[in-house]
């Protein structure tokens, strides 16, 4: 039993320092492409690939995915597809065992749909799960991010 309870304090504790992939948040008008970042904090995880889902509201937002500036150093591309709508699957990989340094790893371009509403609305990361060079899952935590929708406000 004390064993047990060790072992769950450490993968606590290990969870804690988890890589984290973050979703920053911007404000959007209609008409007017957006981007956003999402940037890898690595806390000392080599990771040579990554996967996520996001999600978001389909009816308000168009979302589509790019490698960033942290990927393409490390010779990564990224392979993505509209699981459902509102939830795209986002792959980060490459033909190497180069880590992926910290920093923006996949720029979103959101684009505003006519239904949209004026508030915010939720970028969800789901079904992370990294790997390193050994081919070893590692544990990634998430931070959601949001795309603000303002009212186009006309120019007297």
């Amino acid at each position: 039993m004390r064993y047990r309870n060790l072992a769950i304090l450490l993968a606590l504790a290990a969870a804690g320092n988890a890589a984290e992939l973050s979703v920053g948040s911007v404000a959007a008008t209609a008409g007017q492409p957006a981007t956003l970042n999402v940037t890898l904090a690595s806390r000392g995880a080599a990771l040579t690939g990554l996967q996520f889902d996001l999600e978001y509201d389909a009816t308000a937002l168009d979302v589509s995915a790019v490698a960033g500036p942290a990927a393409t150093d490390a010779g990564k591309g990224l392979q993505s597809a509209v699981v459902k709508p509102g939830k795209l699957r986002v792959l980060l990989f490459g033909l190497n065992q180069n880590s992926i340094s910290d920093g923006i790893v996949v720029v979103l371009r959101v684009s505003l749909k006519d239904a949209a509403e004026s508030r915010d609305h939720a970028i969800h990361l789901s079904a992370l799960v990294g790997t390193n060079r050994r081919a070893e899952t590692v544990a990634i935590a998430g931070q959601d991010g949001s795309v603000k929708v303002e009212t186009r406000r006309s120019s007297k």
